[in-house]
């Protein structure tokens, strides 16, 4: 597999092409301004992987051109890209397909250079809506500089709508309280990356917290009365209870109110009509200040009542509302209350996801979205498998019950410690089966992700960093609950672990770090920080295992390795937060620095009281 996403038809033939000193790349004069960015993209390929500098032109193309055209027989999503001896014609039925043929074209000139094997390659999509969800709220807010690179990677793999999850980091005008203490994205920062992806022909989506998962902001003083359970700003942060509360109470009149100004507010920053609500684990609804109207109504009409409220706001503001189907699933007839306009984003991650969520929904007649994930949330290495398989078999799904589009989820639960860079090749499966559902072995996807990602010319990276996770035997759950839970708890916690399989884990992450650092050599000089970044992934899970094991034997605080291990933590997340700020702001990071401390001081027995992390409320 050289091309990623996998074409639908694809013809080799005979011969190629090479450019010759006067090869000029042409736009045809029928193309879109905006089109000179596709064609930048090209030289630039040729540049570093032929290193060839075509100049760019507009006009009719001549012999040994490579010619960029648009033509109204092709459907708007295909285009057909011909590679012969005597030129290059890329064809497109729009200027989208045109800059998806265009990505197709560097990919070959990326694993040819300049001699290009004439074929011809007729593609299009499956699925419309290829989606990518990015969590930039709970631990961490990533720098503008990494969130454009990720929108050109979502460009190259045909990627062509984007969602940022936000709860309380948009700098919200009259929500100060709750982001004080972090650092949000800002409105200037919103409108300048929608025009980056909306020039890649990527549609940025709003997606809001709007009912659950509104921890922060219903933990400050200024919005804890619109909170459903009491004194919510009286409660002590902790990754545990953030994790699960809080949620909005919906008999407050107050409330709906204000979530549709925070909508409001956001949703002018983008060129779509689409929003997503979120409205997904409203775990507290029904068990707070709105119990006698739940007992009295019901938890499922509270929930719809909100749901229908927010999606008719938008609609009637000409837009399109999405909302999670978490909840709604469990009841999927009552989708029929909510404008036809609405879009149930349907979630599940386990590796061999069943059907059912998708076919009730389906039932339902509602529009809907097949929602996969990159499953690395809570892990230091993302299960990379189980990524793949999630993904093939939701995009099969999909297919089957004629959802319209599909949203590869990136979840940061417990302060985002998973680095998004090792989450590119599950961002990549969702790209690969959202184009194309056709199943492509798990061994040749990662082998083409090495290569056309990472430049890897063994092919073999992806499959280290894939054979690095299932071992956290220790894992980052389990550390976080264990360090904020008390002694019964505790106990209760180590139970549910086998430390002793910690040995063979350890042995196993050593064999996987050898394994990528073994691909060095094949990759470029300057594209090699990524075995940095599994180096220190490699020792944090080592490094918790240990720590596993060394509670499982209970010792006194601060006895045994207690003093040691606190010493390594210390040296390891000085290494950690180095590559944090590769790609991120401080946000969250404050709080893992005192859940660190928390741990270093308890494993030197100066602590080992519940902890609660004081100060910030991220």
């Amino acid at each position: 597999m050289d091309l990623l996403p996998k074409p639908k038809q694809r013809t080799r033939q005979d011969g190629s092409f090479v450019p010759g000193l006067g090869c000029q790349i042409m736009l045809a004069p029928e193309t879109a301004p905006g089109a000179r960015l596709y064609a930048g993209m090209l030289r630039r390929a040729f540049a570093d992987y032929a290193g060839l500098e075509l100049d760019l032109n507009r006009g009719a193309a001549r012999t040994g051109d490579i010619a960029l055209t648009l033509d109204p027989a092709l459907a708007a999503d295909h285009y057909r890209l011909t590679v012969a001896p005597a030129g290059v014609t890329l064809a497109a039925g729009g200027d989208e397909a045109l800059c998806n043929g265009v990505q197709t074209l560097c990919q070959l000139v990326q694993n040819h250079g300049a001699a290009l094997p004439a074929q011809q390659i007729l593609d299009w999509p499956d699925m419309a809506n290829r989606g990518y969800y990015f969590d930039c709220s709970r631990g961490r807010v990533t720098t503008l500089a990494y969130l454009k690179t990720v929108a050109d990677r979502l460009c190259r793999y045909k990627v062509n709508q984007w969602q940022l999850y936000i709860e309380h980091t948009y700098l919200f005008r009259d929500l100060s309280e709750a982001w004080r203490d972090d650092t949000p994205l800002t409105a200037a920062e919103i409108l300048e990356l929608d025009e980056y992806c909306a020039a890649r022909h990527i549609e940025l989506v709003p997606s809001l917290a709007s009912f659950g998962h509104m921890y922060k902001i219903l933990s400050t003083k200024t919005c804890c009365d619109l909170c459903e359970l009491e004194d919510s700003e009286k409660i002590p942060f902790t990754y545990t209870y953030a994790g699960w509360h809080h949620t909005l109470n919906a008999a407050n009149p107050d409330s709906l109110d204000f979530v549709i100004r925070l909508i409001d507010e956001y949703r002018s920053l983008f060129r779509t009509n689409k929003f997503n609500i979120c409205d997904d684990e409203t775990f507290d609804l029904g068990k707070g200040r709105s119990r006698d109207l739940a007992e009295k109504e019901g938890v499922q009409a509270l929930y719809v009542r909100h749901v229908k409220a927010l999606c008719e706001h938008i609609v009637a503001g000409g837009g399109i509302p999405q909302f999670w189907g978490d909840i709604m699933w469990r009841f999927p007839e009552s989708c029929r209350e909510l404008p036809p306009e609405t879009i149930c984003l349907n979630w599940g991650y386990l590796p061999d996801q069943r059907e059912n969520e998708i076919r009730d929904i389906a039932a339902s007649g509602i529009t809907q979205y097949a929602c996969p994930g990159c499953c690395g949330w809570n892990c230091w290495m993302p299960l990379l498998d189980y990524a793949y398989r999630n993904n093939r078999v939701m995009c099969q799904h999909a297919r089957k019950y004629g959802a319209v589009g599909l949203l590869n989820t990136d979840w940061g639960d417990y302060g985002h410690i998973n680095d998004p860079r090792l989450t590119i090749p599950g961002l990549l499966y969702g790209a690969a089966f959202a184009w194309n559902a056709d199943p492509v072995p798990f061994e040749e996807i990662n082998e083409a992700v090495s290569r056309l990602e990472w430049n890897d010319a063994t092919g073999t990276l992806v499959g280290a960093m894939a054979a690095l996770a299932h071992h956290e035997v220790f894992d980052w759950q389990h550390a976080v609950n264990w360090i904020e839970s008390d002694d019964a708890r505790r106990a209760e916690l180590l139970a549910e672990l086998d430390l002793t399989a910690v040995a063979g884990a350890n042995a196993a992450v050593a064999e996987a770090r050898a394994a990528a650092l073994a691909a060095g050599p094949g990759m470029p000089v300057g594209q090699r920080d990524i075995l940095q970044l599994i180096c220190v992934v490699a020792d944090g899970i080592t490094l918790w295992n240990d720590i596993g094991a060394y509670l499982g034997t209970a010792p006194a605080p601060g006895e045994g390795e207690g003093p040691a291990l606190a010493a390594r933590l210390e040296h390891w997340f000085y290494r950690y937060r180095r590559e944090w700020d590769k790609t991120s702001r401080q946000s969250g990071m404050p709080n893992l620095i005192r859940l660190m401390n928390a741990w270093a001081d308890c494993l030197r027995g100066r602590a080992y009281g519940t902890v609660h992390v004081p100060g910030l409320r991220s």
